[in-house]
């Protein structure tokens, strides 16, 4: 995984220094959900702390004039889920797809670098890993805000499934 410094690491103990390099701002709550027994996860611990810390910098300033953000992380034996649900202002229907692309932003100029989406969804496809995007900007169709759901599996599998691997055992 091309300059990824994979080890052992807790997922909690990520999600918590992610939060602790946050500003807080304004009038937004933060709760962290836990429901998993066993959080360890093979991950580049630096790089996961700068995605999420992307993606929590955005939902807070989403939220202009207070809000919650709920970070809810799950699991079983195979991967970890990690959700993060906003009540900001949500973001239009039509932007949608263009979420991850580099550059792209919705930001006014000189307020961000269309970089934050792109740079955390790269992160979690660099292990193997799913982020999808729900939002609502629109009051009539109900609450506004948006929701961020991150899938990783436990542990990295390099080798093709046909693949054999030779162990050399050392006295």
């Amino acid at each position: 995984m091309f300059g990824l410094k994979l080890r052992e690491t807790n997922i909690l103990k990520i999600i918590e220094e992610s939060l602790a390099k946050l500003s807080r701002q304004g009038n937004v709550d933060i709760k962290l959900k836990k429901f998993l027994e066993n959080d360890v996860v093979w991950i580049d611990y630096e790089q996961m702390v700068t995605a999420l810390f992307d993606l929590e910098k955005n939902a807070i300033e989403a939220m202009p004039d207070g809000g919650s953000l709920i970070i809810t992380v799950e699991g079983d034996e195979h991967q970890v889920s990690i959700t993060l649900a906003d009540t900001g202002v949500g973001i239009a229907e039509e932007n949608i797809p263009l979420l991850f692309t580099p550059f792209f932003t919705t930001k006014p100029a000189g307020d961000g670098t269309g970089l934050g989406l792109p740079s955390a969804y790269a992160a979690v496809k660099a292990y193997r890993g799913n982020v999808t995007i729900e939002s609502n900007a629109d009051p009539k169709k109900g609450p506004t805000g948006t929701t961020v759901r991150i899938a990783l599996p436990r542990r990295q599998i390099f080798q093709a499934e046909e693949s054999k691997m030779i162990v050399h055992e050392e006295d």
